[in-house]
């Protein structure tokens, strides 16, 4: 007897089209999550209940082949490239030991257990035990949006979460690697070894290393020249990291590897090239958030049969499954906390974080299933475990939250956003956006910005995009910004706080004597009152030669910003394969901040010599500290002004202490009054 909530035959024919799957999706996809939410679950929770209701299972809506299927395929590799692209190389590098010591011991005891468990206790091959252990030794940080809401962010204890999940996740996957690349079967009391991806045109020993020669050394210098070459619209560099997802999928397959260990590499192989910030890194979230990665959870759920899902040894077998996660992560977190003497309160933060289970333990999960590791009971434990882990990570984590004091706010890296200020002047506007793209070369924002007197909107609107255009040119993702506001310094002000941003770049007409030193430049407004690091740049075209004077670093503030000017000079020299001349008082200091190079040269002199002055030439590029102009006088200034006068030149400091004149601006008049008049 048919089931009251089935379709007829002729509705059922309707359902399987693919207007009706992407319907049936699509409601689910909003609606899962929704209530999920009411109940205080996780919202993937919500989706993958969805597809078990909407399932062969329960409603019979939707098969579990066919269109929804696929799309839940593409999602998996979409998880797995969205994990690569958003792994922080900074963060992971500021705290490798603590991160490496943890993500090992969190790895290998959860793994150790779980396996001990699974060959002691069930019939598993080795394989499968190993996939099992794996499951539980990766972590998803469910809990994380808990940590930002208590501003804990930057806690060393949660920093070595953060970058220990990474660890332990790529272990986790280098397990699933290895296990999806042979399979191992036992016929007859004989063990078969065959190949689990359908006929790899590539053994494994060389799958693998052309795969990782493809993926983090080819395909980053093809994405670099595309970016740069071709791909200037983020339409475009979407498509292009699609491809480059897809590809690495598939050499992967062709090598006798899951598809899915393809993706990540390639996510972790394009990664510097795609801002985290950024708009590009937006698209592809939210892409893949609100289409093909949920559609992957959906699937999964269409594959569970709720009858069996609460079952008693189903059930057992999920509480078992929590308890080695627990103990595992607790028991790591506790050791890491020994050996770097962390408190308590921290140690229990840093395990509540990585008892999170989702992304990897259901993609690893569902491979196993496909390859036939398992069985489905594993799967339907898993999603339990899932659900326990998600709330026990969530109390737990704003438990220790409170207790945990807030660390100060950490300055950011000087090239974390960078804004560049394009009103018209001396500067060529593409070697300017390339002067700014060099100082944010990885994982950086590039933004453009202007801010116009009234009835200029449509000039300012054209000189960002311009300006936007120019660093997609070189490769950068870039967004402009406009402001209205009622006098420039204001304005750069807000803007600067608005963009939390971590350097401000001015557009510059140069020295001017005895104008703005007699009655200041608006700049040094900015300038005393930024609370970031600042430049004021004059860029007129490229550059063969790099000349950085240090100045007096016989004092704290002074020293801090003669060596912001070294770190941007030689990000300069090295962009442009040029000579590097460093003229300073104390060149032993600055060897250990400098790489040895043959295009390294020292001028030992605690300022630019007249003779130093003379020797510049026309396509030199002049970094200095701005202590270094104000500590000119008299005759000093008018010799800087002429011979500064045709040599790039960028003048650099900390926050509150750009001067570009001896004296302060005393006025907060407007400055951006159209090309034909740049502002001086």
């Amino acid at each position: 007897m048919p089931r009251w909530w089935s379709l007829p035959r002729e509705c059922r024919l309707i359902s399987e089209s693919v207007e009706a799957t992407l319907l049936i999706l699509l409601f689910v996809i909003v609606a899962g999550p929704i209530v999920a939410e009411r109940f205080g679950v996780p919202g993937l929770i919500g989706l993958i209940a969805g597809g078990m209701v909407v399932g062969p299972f329960v409603l019979g809506w939707v098969g579990p082949a066919g269109l929804l299927s696929q799309l839940g395929s593409i999602g998996l590799l979409y998880l797995m490239f969205l994990a690569g692209l958003s792994f922080n190389m900074r963060a992971f590098l500021e705290n490798r030991k603590m991160a490496i010591v943890y993500g090992l011991l969190g790895f290998v005891l959860p793994f150790g257990l779980s396996m001990y468990v699974a060959l002691s206790f069930s019939h598993l091959g080795l394989l499968a035990a190993a996939l099992i252990g794996a499951m539980w030794a990766s972590n998803t940080l469910v809990a994380y949006p808990d940590v930002l809401a208590a501003g804990l962010q930057t806690n060393r204890a949660v920093s070595a979460a953060v970058s220990a999940g990474v660890v332990a996740d790529l272990l986790a996957l280098s397990v699933l690697a290895i296990a999806s690349s042979t399979a191992v079967i036992e016929i007859e009391g004989d063990l078969v070894t065959f190949a689990s991806t359908p006929d790899p045109t590539l053994p494994v020993f060389l799958g693998i290393p052309i795969l990782i020669a493809s993926t983090l050394w080819g395909l980053p210098k093809i994405a670099e020249w595309f970016f740069v070459r071709v791909g200037h619209t983020r339409g475009q560099r979407f498509v292009f990291a699609l491809v480059g997802m897809s590809a690495g999928a598939l050499v992967a397959v062709l090598g006798g590897v899951e598809g899915l260990i393809g993706a990540f590499l390639a996510g972790l192989g394009m990664n510097r090239l795609v801002p985290s910030r950024g708009a590009l890194m937006d698209r592809i979230e939210f892409v893949g958030g609100s289409l093909f990665i949920p559609a992957f959870l959906v699937s999964i759920g269409l594959s569970i049969n709720p009858a069996v899902l609460f079952d008693l040894d189903t059930v057992i077998l999920a509480l078992l499954f929590t308890g080695l996660v627990v103990v595992g992560k607790t028991a790591a977190a506790l050791i890491t906390g020994f050996v770097f003497k962390i408190g308590m309160d921290e140690v229990g933060l840093m395990s509540a974080l990585s008892f999170g289970q989702a992304a990897s333990t259901l993609a690893i999960a569902q491979v196993g299933l496909s390859l036939g590791f398992f069985g489905q009971e594993i799967v339907n434990a898993a999603v339990l475990t899932i659900v326990s882990t998600a709330l026990i990570t969530s109390f737990a984590t704003r438990f220790f939250a409170r207790r945990v004091e807030r660390p100060p706010k950490p300055e950011a890296a000087l090239g974390d956003s960078v804004l560049v200020d394009v009103r018209p002047n001396d500067s060529d506007l593409k070697a300017l956006m390339q002067f700014a793209g060099l100082i944010s070369p990885d994982d950086g924002l590039v933004v453009p910005f202007a801010i116009p007197n009234t009835g200029l909107m449509d000039v300012a609107t054209v000189l960002v995009d311009q300006a936007a255009a120019a660093a997609a040119e070189h490769g950068h993702d870039s967004t402009g910004l406009i402001r209205v506001d009622e006098s420039f310094t204001n304005g750069a002000l807000r803007l600067i706080e608005q963009a939390d941003a971590s350097l401000a770049i001015f557009s510059w007409a140069g020295l001017q004597f005895p104008s703005d030193f007699v009655f200041g430049n608006e700049i040094d407004r900015v300038g005393e009152l930024s609370p970031i690091r600042m430049a004021a740049v004059r860029i007129l075209g490229s550059w063969d030669r790099v000349v950085v004077a240090t100045g007096d670093m016989s004092v704290p503030w002074k020293r801090e910003d003669s060596l912001m000017a070294v770190s941007v000079a030689q990000r300069a020299a090295a962009q442009a394969s040029c000579e590097m001349v460093v003229v300073t008082g104390d060149p032993d200091s600055l060897e250990a901040v400098l790489r040895p190079s043959e295009l390294l040269r020292f001028v030992k002199s605690e300022k630019l010599s007249s003779q130093d002055l003379a020797e510049l030439r026309t396509l030199d590029l002049v970094v200095v500290p701005a202590h270094t102009l104000a500590a000119a006088r008299g005759f000093g200034q008018l010799r800087l002004a002429r011979r500064f006068k045709d040599v790039s030149l960028a003048v650099v400091a900390g926050p509150h202490r750009l001067t570009v004149t001896t004296a302060r601006a005393k006025t907060n008049a407007r400055s951006f009054v159209g090309p034909t008049t740049p502002s001086r």
